[in-house]
């Protein structure tokens, strides 16, 4: 619509601007025409002649004014004025001395001056009438709207044609997408007509109809097989459960025959060992009474230095005590209990670190909080302990070093750490050194440190071997929270 619109406008200023040129050429040559007539009447200030003039020129039915204005001279000469001269019938224009062409609506006027050897006699003005160019106007723009209402016609049937033939279509198309995003078959389409296209929409909606039942069935058997699937899958989920309570109940079992076989196995190695732990101490008992029986005559009879006599105690105390750890250890291997009491840690420590007799060059590092000062353990055997692991920290330090013990409370448990820098322990041996008997030290019997874990375990605790390398070793000791006693 918009490119015959513009088309008509095009043709119709055409059209205009044509005869608009053809009326001003025309009125050009009319006033060329009568001014070399109506020249001589000002010359000769023959207004009869220049009104007869006139008068033939108004004829024409198009003029609708003829003008003659002539040039008046003040007595001074100096001013100028102009004065109507001759006119048409009632027709009276006031001059505005503006030369040329003057279009309106209604009119086009020409104004030209008159003049004679340079001088200027007066000005002629020419007045046509547009009507049959405005005539000419209104028949263009009638047949623009002519042809803009036949237009619009045109549109609104085709429009309404368009959407007879579409309208169906559409309400398939928008029935078939309802169809794939929600997935219901039982939406129908409108029936809009009985032509050939309410016939497709007919076969569409028994189409669907079919589908519709079909998919109700498919569901019913899904479902129906959904349920079969779900009932199954409990039945298995239910057997599959008690076959794995059944699988932990019997890895439980084997665990727990393991741990008994392995406790049974200690237990009867730790009997081999008491049974000859008791025979050795059978023997040894009958060279310590001989020892503290010298020791009491030698300190009664013979030595009176008070340095000898307190060397004297100082070996009578450790044969007490090297006694009653014997006689302790064979309790225990018997099935006695340890004897709790609050101990000081610390005493402990360097009781246990004397009694190894180190050599000048190894140091020992005690580091205790105040939480873990006083402890409740059987001070006897750990000890006993202490001793056997600073022992083989000594004999790992040949040229020296140092030895830690530092103790820290770890939510639940108090954790003592036993750490030197000797030669360490080779990984694969970390599992076995706790066990009886075994050993890798040339003139070792393989007893220090499964005595350790044996009486660590009593406390209700555990030793393992924290690091171990070829700058030093590190035991943990853990022993439950409940045998702290706070300082």
């Amino acid at each position: 619509m918009f490119f015959p619109s513009i088309g008509v406008y095009l043709v119709l200023k055409g059209e205009l601007d044509f005869a608009k040129r053809l009326i001003r050429e025309n009125l050009v040559e009319q006033v060329n025409a009568f001014e070399d007539t109506l020249t001589p009447s000002i010359l000769f200030d023959d207004s009869i002649t220049a009104q007869e003039i006139i008068k033939t020129i108004s004829y024409n039915p198009l003029i609708s004014g003829v003008a003659l204005w002539k040039r008046n001279l003040e007595p001074e000469g100096n001013s100028e004025s102009y004065a109507l001269f001759a006119s048409s019938e009632n027709y009276s224009p006031k001059l505005d001395r503006i030369v040329g062409e003057k279009w309106s609506t209604k009119t086009v006027t020409i104004t030209k001056m008159i003049g004679n050897q340079g001088n200027i006699l007066g000005y002629f003005s020419l007045s046509r009438s547009l009507s049959d160019l405005n005539t000419r106007k209104d028949k263009f723009i009638g047949f623009g709207l002519l042809s803009w209402l036949v237009i619009i016609v045109v549109v609104i049937v085709t429009l309404c044609y368009q959407i007879s033939l579409t309208r169906p279509i559409q309400e398939l198309i928008q029935v078939a997408e309802n169809i794939s995003t929600f997935k219901d078959y039982s939406i129908r389409a409108r029936q809009l007509s009985n032509d050939e296209f309410g016939r497709l929409i007919k076969i569409f909606n028994q189409m669907m109809d079919s589908l519709n039942s079909s998919d109700q069935k498919l569901r019913e058997v899904n479902n129906d097989m959904e349920n079969k699937v779900k009932l199954r899958t409990k039945e298995l989920s239910s057997s599959n459960k008690k076959l794995i309570q059944e699988m932990e109940q019997r890895e439980k079992a084997h665990n727990e025959l393991s741990k008994m076989r392995e406790k049974f196995n200690r237990q009867e190695n730790l009997a081999n060992v008491g049974q000859v732990s008791s025979n050795i101490a059978h023997e040894l008992r009958n060279p310590m009474t001989a020892i503290r029986n010298s020791v009491y005559f030698l300190r009664k009879h013979f030595i009176t230095d008070q340095k000898a006599l307190n060397h004297l105690e100082v070996i009578d105390s450790q044969l007490s005590q090297s006694d009653e750890v014997i006689q302790r250890l064979l309790e225990l291997t018997k099935g006695g209990k340890i004897k709790l009491k609050i101990t000081d840690l610390r005493k402990i420590v360097h009781g246990a670190f004397y009694i190894c007799s180190p050599p000048g060059n190894i140091q020992l590092k005690v580091n205790l909080e105040n939480t873990t000062k006083e402890v409740r353990l059987d001070p006897l055997l750990f000890r006993q302990i202490l001793t056997n692991l600073f022992s083989n920290s000594i004999q790992a330090m040949p040229q020296g070093g140092w030895i830690s013990l530092s103790a820290t409370q770890k939510e639940s448990n108090i954790e003592i750490r036993v750490t030197d820098n000797g030669e360490g322990i080779p990984e694969e041996s970390w599992n076995k050194v706790f066990d009886p008997l075994y050993t890798n030290k040339k003139d070792g019997i393989g007893l220090g440190l499964s005595i350790c874990r044996e009486l660590t375990e009593r406390h209700n605790g555990s030793i393992t071997i924290e690091t171990s390398s070829h700058i030093g070793t590190t035991f943990l000791i853990l022993l439950p929270a409940p045998s702290l006693i706070l300082a």
